[in-house]
């Protein structure tokens, strides 16, 4: 069983108790931490390893196209955001705004060029707030080899789009990112996650449809090598109704590697005409390779359209003998294979960089 027990955490900072009081705030945390849901996604990973990347020493990460006119940096909010911290559904995501500064990044005018983040070190806790119709691409790029946590909220304002691509691909031994996002009526959210598996990499993704019509499409490509571990929790939560979303997730397990991918969806009550999909898919390679997978739904309402699935596989034999029968060796025939499955879930303004980092670590196998 995980080991949550809850740690002393200093006050939580005086824009946040501004709005919600420092005692209320600190008896959520500990009983959000306490909680059989919390131990449950946390079943996979050690969490005492993970949590305590968050006391690692931070800096501020780098934000290219930030002299746009249309963004503005403070480490203050602009505005009340104390709605975009869900405590009891993120307890270790709060704990890191108690201990480091906070970067806001308001975006106010749509932009002609990516926001480009780069993280070269553990980062301070971001918010990245785009307003009502603006449409913006963030590229977000982990560069360290050192152990290293990331946590970014995000809002996507009322008839907003957005793009985000991010590429994890750095070999850093242990790395914890959290990512929310709440999408606001009519607005639109693109996800492109690129990742390859370290010693120990965890996702955490929280997806809000918190106004009418608002959707969100998620994709996403990860290879895990030998003794190498990602474990991604993904949770995608329709508050309103006529809310849509899409997710299409393919990894590839090496020998002695470990995957765990727990996708939920969970259908609020008010949450009428929506319609959620959800598929992940997995190809083993060796006798030893973990795969755990669970897609999850939780409904609330009888007029909405889910489907959800999950598959465990190994290579089709019937494609390796297509190809080998024209000539392709046995070896670059898997390494086809492997290669065009995972290029099914990449895409984005990263789609180039991410194939060459999922594909190197692919192309040292011996398949």
């Amino acid at each position: 069983m995980a080991d949550l027990s809850p740690r002393l955490l200093p006050a939580p900072p005086n824009w946040f108790t501004d709005h919600v009081p420092a005692d209320e705030s600190l008896f959520a945390y500990e009983q959000a931490l306490s909680s059989p849901a919390r131990r449950e996604i946390w079943k996979y990973t050690p969490a005492t390893k993970v949590v305590a990347l968050a006391e690692l020493a931070t800096q501020r990460p780098s934000i290219a196209a930030s002299q746009h006119p249309g963004i503005d940096l403070l480490q203050q909010p602009g505005s009340n955001i104390t709605a975009l911290f869900n405590i009891a559904q993120a307890p270790e995501a709060f704990a890191t705004l108690c201990r480091h500064p906070l970067l806001y990044v308001r975006v106010s005018e749509s932009l002609d060029q990516p926001l480009s983040i780069r993280h070269t070190a553990s980062s301070w806790p971001v918010v990245i707030d785009v307003a009502a119709g603006v449409a913006a691409t963030i590229m977000e790029e982990f560069a360290s080899d050192n152990d290293q946590q990331q946590v970014i909220w995000l809002r996507v304002g009322r008839d907003a789009q957005v793009t985000h691509a991010r590429n994890s691909l750095s070999a850093t031994p242990q790395h914890w990112q959290f990512l929310s996002v709440q999408v606001q009526a009519n607005g639109y959210y693109r996800l492109h996650n690129h990742a390859v598996a370290s010693p120990l990499r965890r996702q955490d993704i929280q997806i809000q449809l918190c106004g009418d019509g608002a959707s969100a499409e998620l994709s996403g490509a990860a290879m895990i090598d030998a003794r190498h571990r990602l474990d991604q929790q993904i949770t995608v939560e329709h508050v309103s109704a006529h809310t849509t979303s899409q997710q299409n997730f393919h990894n590839i397990v090496a020998d002695r590697g470990q995957s765990t991918f727990n996708g939920r969806i969970h259908i609020h009550e008010g949450a009428r005409k929506s319609n959620a999909n959800l598929s992940n898919k997995n190809i083993g390679l060796g006798n030893n390779s973990t795969i755990n997978t669970k897609p999850e739904l939780e409904i609330y309402n009888d007029d909405v359209s889910c489907a959800h699935g999950a598959t465990i596989g190994q290579l089709d034999d019937s494609q390796l003998f297509y190809l080998c029968s024209r000539g392709v060796s046995p070896s670059a025939a898997r390494q086809l294979l492997c290669e065009g499955f995972l290029q099914q879930c990449v895409g984005g303004p990263l789609a180039d960089s991410a194939n060459r980092g999922l594909l190197q670590p692919l192309q040292k196998l011996d398949i």
